[in-house]
């Protein structure tokens, strides 16, 4: 179930520091009906290992994916239509910078989830669309939405049957998924069987640079295995035979990148930016594993707030609940020590109401219950979102309620 890592996942090097030790974790998205809950008891180890050699950040190991991928909550489609607006800004800008004019345009997508980007794509932009995506509840959702996607997890071996079936990709993409790949070499074996000698693969993730810069600890999961910056990726991605040519920063999870990579040699010319970003990378001290010790320093810092707040509510006989469900919130609940002192979760997607979180069984519940059950304090563990969530539920602090905010930093808000 689970498997440690004792080489580089980029340069195969095995000289791997530990520069961040975070609290044992269940699968952080594994929100189960009470039949099923004791799917979701196991831990697994969350050490952040550092290599010397090239630069590289990744988990100290993986669970087995079948575990984390067999039945997946997340849908952008249903639940986040600011991201599925982000998302045709950047459909477009594929299509208006790197088509070279060419009608009959292909575009795949590694980790498609519920077909939200590639739909946009096939509807709007008449590509061609192939998903590739592991959960099979969510590949069912795209398929049934008519847009073909194939159950599986991208590799090379996938790859060689879609370019004999489909054709090789103008555009291959993968958004929020290249850092959960287990065999990362052959992901991009197969990006380079799939993508037309002139094509593009547009890479977007999270990008560990503001993961630090901005204590964005909710990326700590065992569903990311390397944590990605620009100067060891290059450096992997040439070795591989391609190279990044352009990226772009974007606002997505705090802070990503999209990385825009050919095969070497290609048509399009390598942007200052690339270079320029890297530049900063070394100034940040990226390559210096004491760079985590301010994750490590903040993390001690609003636990211990936390915890205070919790004793002076609990001493009032007051109750206390969370607000958000996401996969960031169990890397919260279990490195804060919060479990506890929850009287339950509130969640406002109906497909996770009725659930029970990760291991302590916490109770998901609709905002309903927030008035029925007298809560107090709302912790919010989806802290990117904390404005939205404050503004629509006036009634709560118009009643006496107070929010507690735990990013950028510890604030209380009645």
């Amino acid at each position: 179930m689970y498997t440690e890592i004792d080489k580089c996942k980029l340069c195969k090097s095995n000289n791997l520091k530990l520069v961040l030790d975070l609290a044992d974790l269940p699968i952080g998205d594994k929100y189960l009906p009470p039949e099923k809950k004791e799917e979701s008891r196991n831990l697994y180890p969350l050490k952040i290992m550092m290599c010397i050699d090239c630069g590289n950040y990744q988990n100290s190991g993986f669970v087995d994916p079948k575990i984390i991928y067999n039945f997946y909550l997340s849908r952008p489609a249903t639940t986040n239509p600011q991201l599925s607006g982000a998302y045709k800004e950047y459909a477009d800008y594929l299509l208006k910078n790197f088509s070279n004019n060419k009608s009959n345009l292909k575009a795949y997508e590694a980790g498609s989830n519920d077909g939200t980007f590639i739909e946009y794509m096939k509807k709007e932009l008449k590509m061609k669309v192939l998903g590739i995506e592991p959960s099979p509840n969510l590949s069912k959702q795209a398929n049934d939405r008519s847009v073909e996607t194939i159950n599986d997890y991208f590799g090379s071996q996938i790859a060689s049957k879609i370019a004999e079936q489909h054709g090789k990709a103008d555009f291959f993409i993968t958004n929020h998924t290249a850092s959960n790949i287990v065999d990362f070499d052959d992901f991009i074996d197969g990006v380079k069987i799939i993508l037309k000698d002139d094509g593009v693969f547009s890479l977007q993730t999270f990008y560990h640079k503001d993961v630090i810069e901005k204590n964005l600890i909710e990326n700590f999961t065992h569903e990311h295995l390397n944590y990605f910056y620009i100067k060891p990726l290059q450096s992997f991605l040439n070795k591989k035979g391609m190279e990044i040519f352009d990226l772009k920063l974007v606002p997505a999870k705090g802070g990503s990148f999209r990385a825009f990579i050919q095969k070497l040699n290609g048509p399009n010319k390598k942007q200052e930016i690339v270079d320029k970003i890297q530049e900063e990378e070394d100034e940040f001290g990226m390559n210096k594993m004491e760079t985590h010790n301010r994750i490590a320093n903040f993390i001690k810092d609003i636990k211990s707030k936390l915890h205070s707040l919790i004793n002076d509510k609990h001493k009032e006989s007051k109750k206390i609940a969370a607000y958000g469900t996401s996969i960031g919130g169990t890397t919260f609940i279990f490195n804060y020590e919060i479990a506890n002192a929850l009287n339950f979760m509130v969640d406002d997607d109906p497909y996770r109401q009725g659930l029970l979180s990760p291991h302590f069984h916490i109770p998901v519940v609709s905002k309903d219950e927030i008035f029925k059950q007298n809560i107090d304090t709302i912790i919010i563990l989806a802290p990117l979102y904390f404005d939205q969530i404050v503004n629509k539920n006036k009634d709560f602090t118009d009643k006496g309620g107070t929010f507690v905010k735990i990013w950028p930093t510890f604030e209380v808000k009645s």
